[in-house]
């Protein structure tokens, strides 16, 4: 399957279920966000999803580092001449103003980014895959629009990748994907979920009989990131490369900053980027947040946060050039796009709105999809 238009996508994997290749390729996927990196790795004879924070932090190489009732689930990744400290528990090496993130629209080409791949394909390895037949990663729209960024990634992945201690994978083929594709392709795995979003709706759209039924429609995919609010236009199984892109500044990073700004208001003193992830975490939970020993309730802070998500709505709106008068349905990835969610039921009541069950893992699901597609249609075909 040469690229994330193709519309024989559903039908291949339906093959694919029914092939019976004899070696049977390694596909692994990963999803750089600028929030958390998602991956799938090894679990026994079976397949799972994980994560870890998008932050990589100068290694720190002393012996305190060691001090403490267990190791911390980290690795040290090479990265031109320096280490940096990638994986679940990096939160631990986070210290005043190191932040760790990249959140610039050239993240994909930067040391973070080196530095957080290298990092998951660490996980692989020790989940016990040494070679990798088929990786797929993931590009905001906008940068997945731009070829050179997607043959920068083939050429900078595919290879002995060196991942920490004198360790190697190998990566015999890199596929590239825009984001919101890879949750398109998990789409049909929750087809009586949707349903039942469609039967509320009250809009012409009527409950679908199969996931073939998809490629009939014309599917918004949305994806708030970190950074990005991506969109892609779906019609017929292939991508409106006219309708669909991305806004820079519209995603949970820009909602964070706003309730940052409004409690430096509050506490009447600067804050650092350290607490961002903090901020971040119990806008996810619903929690307070506690900052120097005090709980801050952020609810009184929805007002500031709604109009940040309105505002990248609009933006939105504004890119599809009047194709949201076209689409039948809109579906939501990511980690957290309840608020989105929302805003579009409001702007569009007769189209349904469906979030993918654990969104934030969506894409990747969907790209280990794509990624177990090709493999096997090029097994086919060898």
């Amino acid at each position: 399957m040469p690229n994330a238009s193709n519309s024989n996508l559903r039908e291949v994997n339906a093959d694919t279920k029914r092939g019976s290749s004899n070696k049977v390729p390694v596909v692994r996927a990963i999803d750089v966000g600028f929030g958390l990196v998602k991956l799938s790795v090894r679990k026994g004879a079976d397949l799972t999803f994980i994560n870890f924070p998008s932050m990589a932090i100068p290694a720190d190489v002393s012996a305190v580092r060691t001090l403490g009732t267990r190791r911390r689930d980290t690795f040290d990744v090479p990265v031109n001449d320096a280490s940096y400290e990638v994986g679940r528990d990096v939160g631990l090496a986070q210290a005043g103003g190191s932040f760790g993130r990249d959140v610039t629209d050239e993240f994909y080409r930067g040391v973070i980014y080196e530095a957080l791949t290298k990092g998951a394909l660490r996980y692989m390895l020790e989940a016990g895959d040494p070679v990798i037949d088929v990786l797929v990663l993931g590009l905001p729209v906008n940068q997945y629009n731009d070829s050179k960024r997607r043959d920068y990634l083939r050429s900078r992945y595919e290879g002995d990748i060196p991942v920490g201690d004198d360790r190697k994978i190998r990566v015999k083929k890199v596929l590239v994907q825009a984001q919101p594709m890879g949750g398109y392709a998990a789409l049909d795995a929750h087809l009586d979920e949707l349903n039942e979003v469609i039967a509320r709706t009250p809009g012409a759209l009527q409950p679908l009989a199969s996931g073939e039924a998809l490629d009939d429609l014309s599917v918004l995919m949305i994806d708030p990131g970190e950074h990005t609010l991506d969109w892609l236009l779906i019609q017929q199984g292939s991508i409106n490369p006219r309708a669909s892109g991305a806004a820079s500044d519209a995603g949970r990073h820009r909602v964070v900053r706003s309730v940052v700004d409004s409690l430096v208001a509050e506490v009447g003193r600067p804050l650092g980027p350290a607490v961002m992830p903090r901020i971040n975490d119990a806008l996810r939970s619903g929690s307070p947040v506690k900052l120097a020993g005090v709980a801050h309730d952020l609810q009184p802070f929805e007002p500031v946060i709604m109009s940040v998500i309105e505002d990248s709505i609009n933006r939105m709106i504004d890119g599809l050039r009047d194709a949201h008068e076209i689409i039948d349905l809109m579906v939501l990835v990511g980690g957290h796009p309840e608020r989105y969610r929302d805003v579009l039921v409001k702007r569009f009541p007769a189209i349904p709105v469906f979030i993918m069950p654990d969104p934030m893992a969506a894409n990747v699901r969907g790209f280990q999809m794509i990624g177990e597609a090709m493999a096997e249609e090029q097994a086919a075909t060898a």
